[in-house]
């Protein structure tokens, strides 16, 4: 039976007790997780957006020139959507309903569900050549 010394809020801990996990050796600890990337990696030719109850999944999203993205409703609130500089623009979906646009040229595009904008519900794609 292993105990566990219990520390709290503050103070700082002990040696910790070695487990299988921290007795593994450190190459395998290494190569099974990847380095994070500085920038994002461009996708394929579809990308689809989650609209959840006050988040868009994800929020940043790299794209090529042509690619469609479709934006979907996950949660249970309703949701608008539409991107700032008009290019494109949906009233109210409900869960299960899509918005499906084409990004024809490279740039940045924010949006945003001006429902839920006060609650961070915003998003932006990059479209690059």
């Amino acid at each position: 039976m292993l105990i566990l010394p219990s520390v709290s809020c503050g103070a700082a801990p002990s040696q910790p007790a070695a487990t299988a996990a921290t007795s593994a050796p450190a190459a395998a600890t290494a190569s099974a997780t990847p380095a994070p990337t500085a920038s994002p990696t461009p996708t394929a030719a579809v990308a689809t957006i989650e609209m959840g109850d006050n988040f868009f999944d994800p929020a940043q999203l790299t794209v090529k020139v042509g690619t469609t993205v479709t934006w979907k409703v996950v949660g249970q609130s309703t949701h608008d959507l539409a991107a700032r500089d008009g290019s494109f623009a949906n009233r109210t979906m409900s869960f299960g309903q899509t918005l499906s646009f084409t990004f024809t040229k490279a740039g940045r595009y924010p949006y945003v569900c001006m429902q839920h904008e006060g609650d961070g519900m915003v998003g932006e794609v990059t479209v690059i050549d």
